[in-house]
Parts: structure tokens; sequence; C-alpha cells
């Protein structure tokens, strides 16, 4: 567990009525340094006083932040609730009194905290799924489940908007059936991501999580785990019986972009080193470069970032992602322009100017930098990781249909048949896909008949 100093500890009272709850949140507490006693237990009626006396955050850059700490962390207990009364939940009063009782910076919307505070009422599903033709059909992506059993994150990274505050539930072997419910319901789905609501290796191996679905998709034939982290701290993982159905998914950043704006995560070099320890394990490792971040010599930097990582990895696969922010005054607030390449800077300021609210997602993407300038970070990307390993995959992690026509030559793949490194479909070792399963394979099968 990484060295956390919270201010406040606090634990829901419906979680402390189950002795293995008990033990894991005193096993965390401990190896915090802290003694369990002063950990404030709290029924739910207590929540909103508390939210507001410990002045946590709204969904706002931690970047933006007057000041960015060590979040307070809260446990809890998934209490299984339908989605009927989740629902209920969340037209009741508490549940607006606890979005109110959060600070706001600027223009922040409050209504994003809904997630976290499901999750401190117990009320979160294990799972969001999201459906790409509905969730954003503009971007290309597999459609998939990701599963999640804590909300927050220690990594303080300036982009992120989790910080304040570090929601766990408790109740992990009840969670794993859970899972398993979940995989037997979607047989389709053949690799589900663990977490993108928090990043766990940071919190083990005293939580515990890693250690009981390491163990448990290591027993099932043909069901794969991935683990998502910008975290080095991977010791613990080493000595499993994985026996290959876990995958270890990294982001990666450059030198400079780890060390100035992702804080406590490991840093570019402790990431490549981590996954080193873990491919000599036997784990399949992958990466992601997200969020790319286009600084002042960054073209320099991502070359370095590619030539460190292929001469002691050999990763299954490599994707990539863009920063994105709703403004260049929320990306001012959060990187500071003065940090950034000019020329995009510009571009940026000049496309919000042309577009205003009219932003043409369809063909731009997320915002503020615009196609050309995406597109020129990514040839580069892709240009440089294919010298230095022409054998591993490369791809685009949700972009525009435009950006795929103009880059697939270039990848070898199209958007209807690419290796995916956290995609539901993509098994360790597979290097394209031949056949599609599940809720894309008509908008595949039609996409790919266009296509010939």
């Amino acid at each position: 567990m990484y060295q956390i100093r919270p201010r406040r500890l606090f634990a829901m009272d419906w979680a402390m009525a189950d002795e293995r709850n008990i033990r894991r949140m005193e096993r965390m507490v401990r190896g915090m340094g802290r003694d369990p006693s002063e950990v404030r237990v709290l029924a739910a009626e207590e929540l909103p006083d508390v939210i507001r006396e410990s002045g946590w955050i709204g969904e706002v850059r931690q970047g933006a932040y007057d000041m960015v700490r060590d979040p307070d962390f809260i446990f809890t207990a998934f209490r299984w609730v339908s989605d009927a009364e989740r629902t209920e939940i969340m037209r009741s009063d508490l549940f607006r009194r606890c979005v109110e009782a959060h600070r706001t910076y600027g223009d922040c919307k409050q209504w994003f905290t809904g997630g976290r505070i499901l999750a401190m009422l117990g009320a979160a599903p294990i799972h969001h799924y999201e459906k790409r033709p509905e969730w954003d059909p503009k971007l290309v992506c597999w459609s998939l489940y990701d599963i999640h059993s804590a909300w927050g994150c220690v990594h303080r990274c300036a982009y992120c908007q989790r910080g304040s505050v570090y929601v766990i539930n408790l109740n992990l072997e009840e969670f794993v059936e859970r899972v398993d419910q979940l995989l037997e319901q979607n047989p389709w789905q053949k690799t589900i991501r663990y977490d993108v609501e928090q990043d766990v290796l940071a919190i083990e191996p005293e939580y515990g999580a890693c250690e009981l679905l390491v163990n448990h998709f290591a027993r099932l034939d043909d069901r794969y785990l991935i683990l998502f982290s910008k975290s080095a701290n991977v010791d613990h993982l080493l000595s499993l019986d994985h026996r290959g159905h876990t995958i270890i998914l990294w982001t990666l950043c450059s030198r400079t972009v780890s060390r100035r704006y992702e804080a406590r995560t490991g840093s570019m070099e402790q990431r490549i080193e981590a996954a080193a320890k873990c491919s000599e394990a036997g784990y399949p490792v992958r990466f992601k470069c997200k969020p790319v971040i286009p600084i002042r010599g960054w073209r320099e930097e991502t070359t370095e970032m590619l030539e460190r990582l292929y001469a002691r990895v050999k990763p299954e696969s490599i994707s990539m992602e863009m920063v994105f922010f709703d403004s260049v005054a929320e990306m001012d607030a959060t990187l500071g322009l003065e940090n950034l390449d000019p020329e995009f800077v510009e571009a940026a300021r000049e496309a919000e100017a042309r577009y205003g609210d009219q932003w043409r997602h369809d063909l731009e993407g997320p915002r503020p930098f615009t196609f050309e300038v995406k597109e020129k970070v990514y040839r580069h990307l892709i240009t440089e990781s294919k010298r230095l390993s022409p054998e591993t995959p490369v791809t685009l992690c949700a972009e525009t249909q435009r950006m795929w026509d103009a880059l697939a030559p270039l990848i070898g793949y199209r958007e209807y048949d690419y290796v995916c490194n956290c995609g539901p479909l993509c098994t360790p070792g597979l290097r394209r896909i031949e056949s599609v399963s599940g809720p894309d394979a008509e908008r595949i099968a039609e996409r790919a008949a266009a296509a010939a």
C-alpha cells in the first residue's frame, strides 16, 4: 500500500455489521499507519453534514483545486439494491442533500457526484455498461461491461476528478460472487476490466481485491481479468498463480507528463519496470498512451518513452488517446497553457472560437484539440512504435470514424477488426478480431461489409 495520509476516516454502520468487513477495514487502516479507533462510524443520515464539514469537492479536475491532498476514506459495503430501489434513492431528499453538500469550483457539474454518493450509500452497482451505439455513437469503441468495487483514487492526477474522497466497499467476497453472475449473463464478454473508478494497486495488498479476483479468474476456462493501473505497486501480484488469466494494462505518459501532472503515480520509468516484472511473472501486459498531453517537446519525449518501453517490455498491444477538456479555459486551469505546444493551443483557441457550442464532435472528436492536431500526434506515435516494435499492434482508443479512415493504412487495422487492449473480445495473444459476438455483432458486420 502507498503511504497514504487521509485527514479523516469513516465507516458506514451497516458495513461494520460483518466481521470480515471489519478485519479488512482494520488491515487497511493499519497499513496507513493509523489506528482503527480513529475511524468514525456513520449512519446514512449523517452524510450531508460530513460531506460539508470535510470540504469534499464535486467532480472537477484536481489541477484546478486550491489544495490537493490525500483523500479522506469512507469504508462502506454493497447493499445489493435493485434498479428500482436505486432510482428511489437517487430521488430521495438524502441524496439531493449529499449532492448539494459538495464544494464546487466554477462551472463544476454537481450531478456528476452521483455515482460516488451512491457508493457511499451502498447502492452503487458493481458494473457499468458502455453500449457504444447509445453511449457515444460518434466514437469507435467496443461495447463492454466494466466492474468496480470502489470510487476514488490517491494518485492526484491533475486531469482527474476523483481526488477528495475515496469510497471503498469492503464485502469483496460477495462482490466476486456478483461478478460471476455478470459473466454468466454475458457469455460473449471474454475479458473484463477492473477498475476504472479507482486505481486499486495503490491500496493493495491490504485491500485484497486483486488477490481474490486473480485467483478466481485463474479457475475460469475462457474468461480473463484486466487490472487497469498507473501504479508500479505490483510485487504482491508476482507470486499469484494467475495461469495467464489476468492481463495487466497500464496507462503510460512521457517522463515530464508523468511527473508534472500525475504526481503520485508510478513514473514513466517505474511503470515500465513494473511491467517488466509482471511480464517475467507470466502476466500478459498491455499499454495505453493515455492521456496524451502535447507538452512542449512532446515529439522527443514520446520517442524516448517508446524507446524505453520496447527496450524492457514486449507488450501485447498499445493504444492511444488524446487528453480532452470541455474548454480551453478548463485546460488552462488544469494543465497551464504555457506548458503545452503553442501551435496546438492556438489551434484549440481558433476551433473554440469558430465552433462555440456547435463543436463538430463527429469530425473533431472530444474538445478542445482539432482533428489535425490529434492526427499529427497519433501519426508520430504510430510511426515510432512501428519503427521500434513492428510486430506490436498499435491502435486508437475512443476516436472518430474520420480518424480511423485517415490512419487505418498506417495502423494496419480497421475499426471492425482491431485488437483493443481493454476490448471485451481481446483475449491474451489475439492478433486480430476475426468474428464478433455480443451487442456489437450486427453493427460491426455492417461496417465490415460496407468497407469491403
